[in-house]
């Protein structure tokens, strides 16, 4: 039985991408795990990549939409944890190895890691982002009030990339999502997982080495290309909302969780207003309102954009960096490095070593290294558009929805 079982759904998704992911995969450090790619009906033939990864299982299914595809993975998954991740996406090698060794310390049910946006131009963490900011290992009733304490303004807690789960956890989450007796849903799937997932676990942590790189493109579902498409978001957003207001009701946490519960309606409520105003869909607006109960709909707030406003831009060249990063921590003895003070790398060297014990020696002279970590590459352009006032402004000028800022976010 592996330590780790990676589910991966796939649909359509192009064979770069894809490639891209399970390369990243391939090349974790951690080697106890199983691999297992779901293919959701897709026209896309992905035979070159079974060839290339014969290591990984390859399923196809019936399309059903990637909610029925991560439960199909679940069910022929045997570790003793679990990960999912999206197949447009990528990891670090230490990523993985990092959260199970902190659950195995904490004896934690799900554990989160950092996270990156990825566009076509720039990586960069989101600095505000509660859980990437802070630490905390949490138990009993306090996990459930983590899981609702931002309503719905973090992608942290409620997205199910940047976590991984005790098997039990996820069992008892697909018992629970058969029990609905769910249409195919293509939105809000990773709310519902994670819902569940929070009501039952006893223990939750997090650990802050590597990242999930999050790759922003204009083929992702979540971007709303027509009115039928945002009429769905909107919809199965509510009914989960509902299934967790009765769930939570059924379980006595309701009269805790309903404050923030009715926050979360709110914001999301204004998220999609103002998608459906820039998006010149009005005749939307009493759909909303009903949908998530409701009587005003206001510009979203702020407090929903804040964590992403403020961020950390990563190193263009920080693949090659994370390569440096992989030599020095599959190696033995204590290696001698060169790396700039104060700098990205010297950041996530010393939490390799904080976490797994690892020995390295830093020295001041390039000649006495047995590796020079790469200068890091951060062009002048990219560091005034990821400026906090400049970013800030930007999404004050640019509101969500519009096509302008959905420009702007592939190109920067």
């Amino acid at each position: 039985m592996p330590a780790l079982s990676v589910i991966i759904p796939v649909y359509n998704t192009k064979i770069e991408y894809l490639s891209t992911c399970l390369d990243s995969i391939a090349n974790s450090s951690l080697k106890d795990m199983e691999v297992i790619v779901v293919d959701d009906g897709s026209t896309v033939d992905y035979k070159e990549l079974k060839e290339k990864y014969i290591n990984f299982t390859f399923y196809k299914i019936e399309n059903q939409g990637t909610l029925k595809a991560r439960l199909f993975g679940l069910s022929k998954a045997s570790g003793d944890y679990i990960y999912f991740i999206d197949s447009d996406d990528a990891i670090s090698f230490d990523y993985l190895e990092a959260m199970l060794l902190t659950a195995k310390q904490t004896g934690s049910d799900i554990v989160f890691n950092d996270w990156a946006f990825w566009t076509l131009r720039t990586k960069y963490v989101c600095a505000n982002d509660s859980t990437i900011n802070t630490d905390f290992c949490l138990s009993g009733e306090d996990v459930l009030y983590k899981y609702f304490s931002k309503y719905g303004t973090e992608h942290s807690y409620y997205v199910i990339w940047n976590k991984i789960f005790k098997r039990e956890i996820l069992l008892f989450v697909k018992e629970k999502i058969e029990e609905l007796n769910l249409p195919k849903t293509v939105f809000a799937e990773d709310v519902l997982i994670s819902f569940f997932a929070f009501t039952k676990a006893n223990r939750i942590s997090n650990t802050h080495l590597g990242y999930y790189f999050y790759r922003i493109h204009n083929d992702q579902q979540i971007y709303v290309s027509n009115e039928s498409k945002l009429l769905n978001q909107i919809l199965s957003m509510s009914k989960v909302f509902s299934y967790m207001e009765t769930y939570l009701k059924k379980i006595s946490r309701f009269d805790k969780i309903s404050e923030l519960l009715f926050k979360w309606k709110k914001i999301m409520a204004s998220s999609n207003y103002e998608v459906a105003k820039n998006s010149k869909y009005p005749n939307l607006i009493d759909t909303i309102k009903k949908a998530y109960g409701v009587e005003k709909l206001t510009k979203l707030p702020m407090v929903a954009q804040r964590p992403y406003a403020k961020h950390q831009l990563l190193p263009l060249n920080v693949d090659d960096i994370e390569d440096k990063l992989k030599e020095i921590f599959l190696s033995t003895g204590k290696t001698k490095i060169y790396a700039k003070k104060h700098s990205f790398a010297l950041n996530q060297l010393a939490k390799i070593k904080r976490l797994f014990g690892k020995e390295f020696e830093l020295v001041t002279d390039k000649k006495q290294a047995n590796i020079i970590m790469p200068k890091e590459v951060y062009p002048l352009k990219l560091k005034i558009l990821h400026n906090y006032f400049v970013y800030s402004l930007g999404i004050f000028l640019f509101p969500k929805g519009s096509k302008i800022r959905k420009f702007l976010k592939s190109r920067f």
